[in-house]
């Protein structure tokens, strides 16, 4: 499929880089052999290298993705040279599945089959007349500690609404767990807009998972491409709302992810962090990363690509220094993220 149709927008000349990424997704998800987080299966070369020929074979949907997004992976990955698993962490390994960000804490945090939280969810300085926001699902959650010390740095006041498995994007939210369509969160994520709006703050920083599940009208959970395209649109129709309230809207992309639970996986192998390092290219979705960068290049907004401040080694090591990087497979610890808030506020300004 993906050569026949780069075989057709040559000829016709309709290549555009939105569909170039979608068709990149689809190969990568068809090669992996699923759709739930768009992972590609492991290759030879972790990077996309740039061929001379888009239509040749096997290398066409690395070379699509080298097209589409030059500022996602253009350098090699250096090797992750093994050693021993620090004496001194921080999480320790632990407490790091309990060191989530405060609206964990205390319930601003909307968990996916619970109400909404009616609390303000405000941080920072509650006087302040500059306020930012924080909206998304649990991936975005884990940004907060760097949004927060940013706000407190700053003076300012922040808003930080979150939901587990609610994505930022206007698509129906299914809990492929429970198979069931979670109706609240079209109403959490539309009432949030809409207070979003009313609030016109100085900056709104948006995120969410690759891992999402959603279905078409009839009930049918989609994949591949049909998944993609329709992240795309419903990604774009909340940016277009969110656009109405205010001038800096960051979409920050999602964040690698380990196939491990990393405190389990440490505690058995204290004497090799590469024994619970997950390969690059199961930690990194390029072909996602394209369609999101896409997605804010489309729609004229800031786009924040952490994917080298989290694994910067091939594997991607679950530790950054002496910091623990994640709480689960999915999700930072709050002291680790913490630490991303200059990386964060540097792209921010730039």
């Amino acid at each position: 499929m993906l050569v026949e149709g780069l075989g057709e927008m040559k000829r016709t000349g309709t290549a555009s880089l939105l569909t170039l990424c979608l068709l990149a997704f689809s190969a990568f998800t068809a090669q992996s052999g699923r759709s739930d987080d768009a992972i590609p299966a492991p290759t030879d070369s972790p990077t996309p290298i740039l061929s001379s020929d888009p239509s040749a074979s096997p290398s066409a949907t690395a070379t699509i993705l080298s097209i589409s997004q030059r500022s996602v992976a253009t350098t090699a990955i250096p090797a992750l040279i093994d050693a021993p698993v620090p004496k001194v962490l921080t999480p320790s390994i632990i407490d790091a599945p309990l060191d989530r960000p405060t609206p964990y804490v205390d319930r601003c945090h909307t968990q996916q089959d619970q109400t909404a939280s009616k609390s303000a969810c405000v941080y920072g300085n509650l006087k302040s007349k500059t306020t930012i926001v924080l909206f998304g699902d649990s991936h975005a959650l884990s940004w907060f500690p760097a949004i927060e010390k940013l706000a407190i740095a700053k003076n300012w006041r922040m808003y930080s609404w979150t939901m587990s498995s609610c994505w930022p994007a206007d698509i129906p939210a299914w809990n492929s767990t429970k198979s069931i369509l979670m109706t609240n969160c079209a109403i959490w994520r539309a009432n949030i807009v809409k207070k979003i709006i009313a609030l016109k703050p100085k900056m709104v920083f948006v995120a969410g998972t690759r891992g999402f599940a959603t279905i078409d009208s009839d009930g049918n959970i989609l994949q591949g491409e049909v998944r993609a395209s329709t992240w795309v649109a419903g990604m774009k129709r909340t940016v277009e709302s969110l656009k109405k309230s205010t001038a800096k809207l960051i979409y920050i992309a999602d964040t690698p992810l380990s196939i491990f639970d990393p405190h389990v996986c440490m505690t058995a192998h204290l004497s090799s962090l590469k024994a619970c390092s997950t390969p690059y290219v199961k930690a990194v979705s390029s072909a996602w990363l394209g369609l999101e960068h896409q997605v804010a290049v489309d729609e004229n907004i800031s786009w924040v690509d952490p994917t080298t401040w989290i694994c910067s080694t091939d594997p991607c090591s679950p530790v950054k220094g002496h910091d623990m990087i994640y709480v689960d497979g999915g999700h930072l610890t709050a002291t680790f993220a913490k630490t991303l808030e200059p990386a964060l506020w540097a792209q921010v300004t730039k």
